[in-house]
């Protein structure tokens, strides 16, 4: 390095857009971190990076155009074949010594050379320690869609009951195979009119649905009057069995079989379409037809059917929705109630109902249940019965929990019925015939979970199992009797997928205890799998031989720290209170720390959760009480002063309580104070940029985050931006589990996604493979995983390497997305016609609506959903004092939100997130700047307003903890619930 020379240079700084080639980091002004830091945030492909003792110089590899006054360090342009921080003259460069680089200082200039410098290697200065070589994972083995275990139930009743019953005709087997090659046929007729051309649109204009319905009608009252003439001439008597020439295929929906081809019947109903017909005709309304097709003028809209499950290895479950008559047949009550008609066919009824007592009496009870009329029960009303009964071909059981239709009984009849129906039941019990005594119970009382009971009683296990799955039974009774049936494979898989762990268990302890011992070990499994390490121990302790596995767990969730390792204190406190010795230093450290606030409230709310008394538990609480309730009197205060008095009576400090004063305890004004309780709106800025780019983020306990980081894999941050422990696996998307101690990383991989279990308890991965995916939940409870592939619906285990849990096939539409939370799933199905909405109730898996989506408003409008199976409707409107607004319709209710600084022309997309009680909305303002809005759905005001930089931000909600993040390291959460907000920018 040369000394400086005194040269007077007129122009001795850059100034505007410059050809930059290198920076300059003077040592007097940056430290050496800070130095290292700018050059790696500065640093190009192919630059490279010398020091001096007068500071850094960093090279970049070209030329190119720079702002001088917004750089961090010295800008330097080329003069020849020197670098230089001015712009010289040919005069001014003739008086300066030849060197690499001109650094000027007012009228000094210094020279460097080069050779007199250190060549740095910045890839040196970044730790790449937690960062794994990873094999490329071949996703070409892997590709074949995943199938369901062939666990198929039964839905053969003989399969199930065996022999016993009577053979099936030939008869009824020719018809039967009849019925399906017509099935068959008509798919194919309905596949080929699929693709025939539209008609011409000159038929179909100037005609409303009157003119279109007029003829469809004349036509089914003559074809009504014809069929009813030949059901008049060709009735016959219900006792006699018809030849085998002219047997009726038997009926596949309620047993009991009503005659509705006789010629009353069809003669009310051709009574019911003249009054439907003259009905429309003085309202001059647009029929509905309760096939699904809804017809409007000049329009048809299909719905589509309801989805069939393709043979799962455990059946779904029924919607829990109750089904009452249908409309028509209610009309059709009333208009034949106080007429002649109703004692036309009543007297029709009245005879059958005799000729079937007195079967019974005369203790035929081979014809007399084939006879027998099903009394009312749990499987729903579907409404009166016109028809004459007839008899059943055999003695099947119904398979489906459907509604039925039923004869009308006087209180005292259907008393009778029942003690006839009860005391057949006893006579076939007595007799052994064991299979036509469950028909009485199952058919004809209604008394399905007395069926089973008595198959239990018989020793008939495996019967009564395949029988509860058929009916829908309660997901506890299916595994209580799978176990009784040595069907391990399917108890465990009812059990995950339903949660029906605890159920079970306590139905088996009483009367089978080995059963009920080893259903709880999977249970405690199944709850460690899914981050419950707590709930497993209580779980498992009663267990003498499995108790030094409930200590080895305990020993994890202390190793894991945070608040679970201090719910693993108290529960030692409870099981083995002569450890708790051991922990004294811990105990001590945790009540002398002034930084542990969070902690020692956590400690607090633990040891209130149990209320029975322990010595252990009240030296605990003796230990930490004082440091507790110094706490309470800062700002950081998480409990109420009732939970102070329980806590200062827990400890059983006498002298702490004598010393007391009365309503000494400070009390917490601002505890869970709600985001929507604060008159006016809170505003927040984003966090500083980082270095990191963030592809997804969940909030986890005590402060930390779950972050994928692409490639680079996932961490676990604490509150100040320090990662705590990394997993080596590409992460771009995060599913996180309900106890946010395990997660799936989601890769994409071209069609496929790479999945990946993170317990973030054993800060262990685990690869689970590769699934095609065209939609899934982001939440899930640690075992069971909803995913969606084209028209199926899975249920995988994640537990058992994505094994099939549940699932449907054949849906009605495409799956597009996914919607959930802890206690709802719903599912957006896009058909070529329409869009559909299903909504499922968790964790039972029932299905409580399927239905299109609204009807769109506007034209210009949007739709979005949330979990429950809300659809909002969203479209922008001009506003009067400039500014647009948001219009959000819901239901019957429209409503205004405006979005100042949104431009409707230039700005770009807007973000709406609808969750249960918020809606969040993201715009652009500006050039260079985002706005969230976070709006109070109950009471409709706007409570917070973020400022987030231009670059697009991502949105997670947890529970009641909101995560804004994006690809510049940048992450905010708020808790709505706590109004507590927390930044960090990633490093």
């Amino acid at each position: 390095m040369s000394g400086p020379d005194i040269v007077m240079i007129r122009r001795p700084v850059l100034s505007g857009y410059q050809p930059i080639e290198a920076l300059w980091f003077p040592a007097e002004r940056f430290s050496e971190h800070e130095r290292a830091r700018l050059i790696l945030s500065h640093w190009q492909t192919d630059a490279k990076a010398y020091r001096f003792a007068d500071g850094d110089l960093l090279r970049f590899p070209k030329a190119c155009a720079r702002l001088c006054e917004g750089l961090a360090g010295w800008p330097l342009i080329r003069q020849g074949r020197t670098l230089c921080s001015a712009r010289l003259s040919n005069e001014e460069m003739q008086h300066l010594a030849p060197a690499d680089v001109w650094l000027v200082r007012g009228t000094q200039v210094s020279a460097l050379h080069l050779r007199d410098a250190t060549a740095l290697a910045p890839g040196q200065w970044i730790d790449v320690s937690q960062y794994a070589l990873l094999a490329t994972y071949d996703c070409r083995d892997a590709l074949p869609e995943p199938h369901a275990e062939p666990l198929v139930v039964q839905t053969d009743i003989r399969e199930i009951l065996g022999d016993s019953l009577a053979p099936v005709s030939p008869e009824r087997e020719g018809v039967m195979r009849a019925l399906l090659e017509r099935q068959r046929q008509a798919a194919v007729d309905k596949a080929t009119a699929a693709h025939r051309p539209p008609a011409s649109a000159s038929h179909s204009q100037g005609r409303g649905p009157l003119k279109d319905g007029l003829p469809g009608f004349i036509g089914v009252a003559v074809g009504t009057g014809i069929f009813a003439i030949n059901a008049l001439n060709g009735t016959r008597s219900p006792t006699t069995a018809p030849p085998a020439e002219t047997v009726k295929p038997p009926r596949t929906v309620d047993p009991s079989g009503f005659d509705l081809d006789n010629a009353l019947a069809w003669a009310l109903i051709g009574t019911v379409f003249f009054v439907l017909f003259m009905l429309a005709l003085m309202a001059g309304r647009a029929w509905v037809r309760r096939d699904g097709v809804r017809t409007t003028t000049g329009k048809a809209t299909h719905v589509a059917d309801a989805a069939r499950p393709v043979q799962p290895s455990v059946p779904p479950r029924a919607s829990g929705r109750p089904r009452g008559p249908a409309r028509w047949r209610r009309w059709l009550t009333q208009l034949t109630r106080h007429s002649r008609l109703s004692a036309l066919y009543g007297k029709r009824q009245a005879a059958y109902m005799q000729r079937m007592l007195d079967m019974f009496e005369n203790g035929n009870l081979e014809e007399a249940l084939r006879h027998a009329i099903p009394l009312g029960g749990g499987q729903g009303d579907a409404g009166q019965a016109f028809g004459t009964p007839t008899r059943r071909q055999d003695l099947t059981l119904s398979q489906h929990s459907v509604p039925g239709t039923r004869l009308l009984f006087e209180a005292d009849l259907e008393s009778h019925l029942k003690q006839v129906y009860r005391q057949s039941f006893e006579r076939l019990d007595r007799e052994g015939r064991i299979e036509e005594a469950v028909f009485v119970l199952a058919e004809l009382l209604r008394a399905r979970q007395e069926a089973l009971d008595y198959l239990e009683k018989q020793q008939r296990h495996q019967q009564a199992a395949d029988l509860a799955l058929a009916w829908d039974m309660s997901a506890s009774t299916i595994v209580r009797l799978l176990c009784l049936a040595g069907d391990w494979q399917r108890a465990l898989q009812v059990a995950r997928r339903d949660n029906a762990f605890a159920d079970a268990v306590i139905l088996l302890e009483k009367k089978w205890p080995e059963a009920a011992a080893r259903l709880r070990l999977e249970w405690a499994l199944a709850l460690t799998e899914k981050g419950l390490w707590l709930q497993a121990v209580d779980v498992i302790w009663s267990l003498p031989a499995e108790r030094e596995r409930a200590a080895q767990w305990l020993l994890a969730a202390e190793a894991a720290g945070g608040s679970l390792a201090i719910g693993a204190l108290v529960k030692r406190a409870i099981l083995l209170p002569d450890t708790l010795t051991a922990y004294e230093t811990w105990v001590e450290t945790l009540r002398s720390d002034p930084a542990r606030v969070m902690d020692r409230a956590t400690l607090a709310q633990a040891l209130l959760a149990h209320k029975a008394y322990s010595p252990a538990l009240a030296w605990l609480a003796a230990a930490t009480v004082r440091a507790i309730i110094c706490d309470q009197a800062g700002p950081q205060a998480h409990l109420t002063q009732n939970q102070l008095q329980a806590l200062v009576k827990m400890s059983k400090d006498k002298l702490l309580q004598a010393d007391l004063p009365g309503n000494g305890l400070p009390r917490n004004k601002r505890l869970n104070q709600g985001l929507e309780r604060f008159s006016d709106p809170l505003s927040f800025t984003a966090p500083d940029r980082g270095v990191r780019a963030i592809c997804d983020a969940v909030p986890l306990t005590d402060g930390r985050y779950l972050l994928a980081l692409g490639e680079a894999g996932a961490s676990v941050v604490e509150a100040n931006g320090k990662c705590a422990f990394h997993f080596p696996v590409p992460t771009q998307v995060i599913v996180l589990g309900h106890s946010r101690q395990v997660a799936l990383a989601l890769a994409r991989r071209g069609d496929v996604w790479r999945i990946c279990k993170l317990d973030l308890v054993n800060r262990s991965a685990s690869d689970l493979g590769v699934l095609m995916l065209d939609a899934f939940a982001r939440t899930f409870d640690g075992t069971a995983w909803t995913v969606g592939r084209g028209t199926q619906l899975r249920v995988v285990d994640v537990g058992r390497r994505l094994e099939t849990l549940w699932h449907v096939g054949d849906l009605p539409g495409q799956i597009t997305s996914i919607r959930d939370d802890e206690h709802n799933e719903s599912v957006f199905l896009q058909t070529p016609q329409q869009a559909l909405l299903w909504h499922y109730r968790l964790p039972e898996r029932r299905l409580l609506r399927r239905e299109p989506l609204p009807v769109r408003r506007q034209a210009h409008s949007w739709q979005v959903f949330d979990a429950v199976g809300r659809t909002v409707e969203l479209w922008i409107e001009d506003g009067v004092d400039n500014d647009p607004a948001l219009m959000v319709y819901e239901g019957v209710t429209s409503k205004r939100y405006r979005l100042p600084g949104f431009n409707t022309e230039s700005a770009g997309p807007l973000h709406v997130y609808p969750f249960a009680q918020w809606l969040v909305i993201g715009f652009r303002v500006g050039e260079d700047e985002a706005r969230w809005h976070f709006i109070h759905r109950s009471s409709d005001r706007l409570c917070a307003v973020m400022d987030w930089p231009l670059e697009h931000a991502q949105l997670r909600f947890v529970g009641s903890e909101c995560v804004l993040f994006d690809h510049q390291g940048r992450l905010w959460q708020i808790d709505v619930a706590r109004s507590t907000t927390a930044a960090l920018s990633v490093q």
